[in-house]
């Protein structure tokens, strides 16, 4: 483990940051997947919320961190032919003494370009569940769903309420 990556962790918002810089890059640019699994706890499980390809039905899809990285983090460096970042744009933080859970609202963006031109191609809603222990927070679950027509995102989680 690496001394600079525990001071990733001291935090949630450090830990949040860090999660969506881990991910930032442009099409061919390595992410450091080291540091983005360590984000996680060992027993972990990332789940989307998204079409299954295999029958078209939208249910949850579960992931650990290594899959992901092992999967959709190569697509993202090295298939992908736009980049990939991803701005925050709201956060509802809920802690009760070692336990917190985080709603995470951002933008995806297809280049940095972009994001400095505020023009992102969708806005995810992130549930995310954090345990801290170990002198540090834990993502023990990251659950998300993307905007849609039928479901857009409550002015609560956009910080507008």
């Amino acid at each position: 483990m690496k001394r600079e990556y525990l001071e990733k962790v001291k935090t949630i918002d450090g830990t949040i940051d860090t999660l969506y810089e881990c991910l930032a890059g442009e099409s061919g640019e390595p992410r450091n997947w080291e540091l983005y699994r360590f984000l996680y706890h060992p027993n972990s499980k990332m789940i989307r919320y998204e079409e299954d390809f295999t029958d078209g039905e939208f249910r949850p899809q579960y992931m650990s961190p290594y899959d992901f990285t092992s999967s959709i983090g190569k697509y993202m460096e090295k298939i992908k032919k736009t980049g990939f970042y991803e701005r925050e744009i709201h956060k509802i933080k809920k802690v009760f003494g070692p336990i917190a859970h985080v709603w995470s609202t951002c933008e995806s963006f297809g280049s940095k370009e972009d994001m400095e031109n505020d023009n992102p191609y969708v806005r995810n809603v992130h549930s995310i569940q954090m345990a801290y222990y170990q002198d540090r927070w834990w993502i023990i679950n990251l659950f998300w769903y993307r905007e849609t027509e039928e479901f857009p995102i409550p002015n609560e989680f956009l910080g507008l309420d």
